[in-house]
């Protein structure tokens, strides 16, 4: 019978210590960097909402849900930082500061949302006059001897009496 290769990997450090964790001023200036660059993004997304350029929305999104990852990721960092306890003391101002940019950027994204909403109405509505449209021109329908349909314009029929 033969026995199984086990291997054991284990991440190897300089003197076998742990990863070095940051201080936490740098999570806080990286999540103000991170927002203000979601302020502008979420800018830029308003920007062609409101001048309808949609073809530019997709590469906005991805750009707008990665920095919602590393908004994320840095928080998740902080929470489970051995001097959390600073957050509340220390670094009080600066987390004010945070949390009034998260406000803002929430604020502006609910904005967008509605928006969007508006647009999406819109463009139904749009729809449904054009289907409507069609509808009344195409109301003559003849079908052939396999079955398939088309559409005639109504009759314009000229009479003089």
């Amino acid at each position: 019978m033969e026995t199984a290769n086990r291997f054991v990997f284990k991440k190897i450090t300089p003197n076998n210590q742990a990863p070095a964790v940051k201080p936490i001023k740098d999570y806080l200036m990286m999540q103000n960097a991170v927002l203000n660059s979601l302020e502008l993004v979420i800018s830029k997304e308003y920007m062609a909402l409101k001048d309808r350029h949609f073809e530019l929305l997709q590469g906005i999104s991805t750009e707008k849900s990665d920095l919602m990852l590393k908004l994320q990721s840095n928080d998740q960092k902080l929470k489970l930082h051995p001097e959390v306890q600073t957050l509340k003391t220390k670094y009080s101002a600066e987390v004010l500061i945070i949390k009034d940019k998260m406000k803002k950027c929430h604020f502006r994204n609910e904005v967008n949302g509605r928006l969007i909403t508006m647009c999406m109405q819109s463009s139904n509505k749009l729809q449904a006059l054009l289907i409507e449209a069609r509808d009344l021109v195409t109301c003559n329908k003849t079908y052939n001897c396999k079955g398939s349909a088309s559409a005639r314009a109504p009759l314009r029929v000229s009479v003089s009496a």
